[in-house]
């Protein structure tokens, strides 16, 4: 139970220091108390320390805005621990008013795809890819009732479109990603691997979604109308996304990724909001895809 109010105290008091401008320690103090979490400065200082040992997350003081502050800009995984404490909130959130009335649960609507949540073979992948130790499970193929045995060496995980799944190599090096719903009596082994990707994690960031692209990455340049812009801006399309041009007729954003289906999917799905400007070929790319959707049309 301690380490769970932990995890919610660290939770609330860095969405707190995120929302507000400067909150001294009193603020916070008082925030995380009518939240029914008692605790000291002893106990925040104590906190801070573990953010920055253990997340990397800086919270720094400001003598001169006497209240403290995120620093993201030391940090690139600020933005995974976000998403994970923002990720165990919604489920407090969820369980607290589940148990307080039985017919909260008439007022939720879960989407039908959602993934089943296997937290044993979660975990079990985060061993193997921890210590680079190689797995054998049975692989279901999609569309037949077939599987088979593999061996496979688990790079990193990755959530796309409310899905987990895990990117790696098969024994021939081929990278590529493998759902964890396709995954049966998974083992891992006591045999290591080499990477065949020092830095997985910035690889798998070059990318949107599911289709690893042996290509260089691309400047990308798109230019939205500005009613979609306003989405654009708080639903970033990738984390390299940066403003260019922000009026009133238009938002023209950069990207830096490698372009893949999964990237024309999204820029395909704003229909006549967007126009790709760079690079030409992935400008022709888009237009001819267009172009074949329009034709099934006039029939």
């Amino acid at each position: 139970m301690s380490q769970l109010k932990s995890i919610e105290r660290l939770s609330l008091m860095l969405n707190f220091i995120n929302v507000n401008r400067y909150p001294n320690l009193d603020d916070i103090l008082n925030y995380l108390i009518e939240n029914n979490l008692e605790t000291t400065e002893r106990t925040i200082q104590r906190d801070f320390k573990t953010l920055r040992e253990i997340c990397f997350i800086n919270v720094k003081y400001s003598r001169s805005n006497n209240g403290y502050w995120i620093d993201e800009t030391c940090n690139h995984h600020y933005s995974e621990w976000k998403r994970i404490f923002e990720m165990y909130n919604r489920t407090r959130v969820l369980n607290e008013a589940l148990l307080n009335s039985k017919t909260t649960i008439e007022s939720i609507h879960f989407d039908i795809n959602e993934q089943e949540f296997k937290a044993d073979l979660l975990e079990k992948l985060l061993l193997a890819i921890h210590f680079r130790k190689k797995i054998k499970f049975i692989l279901s193929i999609k569309g037949l009732k077939e599987t088979k045995e593999v061996i496979f060496y688990p790079h990193v995980l990755r959530v796309y479109s409310n899905y987990w799944y895990v990117f790696g190599c098969f024994p021939n090096y081929d990278f590529t990603s493998i759902g964890l719903d396709r995954i049966l009596n998974l083992e891992v082994l006591s045999e290591s691997f080499k990477l065949k990707h020092q830095k997985p994690k910035e690889l798998i960031d070059s990318f949107i979604g599911l289709d690893y692209p042996d290509e260089k990455i691309e400047k990308i340049v798109l230019v939205f109308e500005a009613s979609q812009g306003k989405y654009i801006k708080s639903q970033p399309i990738h984390p390299s996304q940066k403003i260019l041009i922000d009026t009133d007729k238009e938002l023209r954003i950069e990207l830096r990724l490698k372009i893949n289906f999964e990237l024309e999917e999204q820029i395909i799905k704003h229909g006549e909001f967007v126009r790709v400007m760079e690079p030409k070929s992935f400008r022709k790319l888009i237009k001819n895809r267009l172009k074949k959707a329009l034709a099934g049309y006039k029939s």
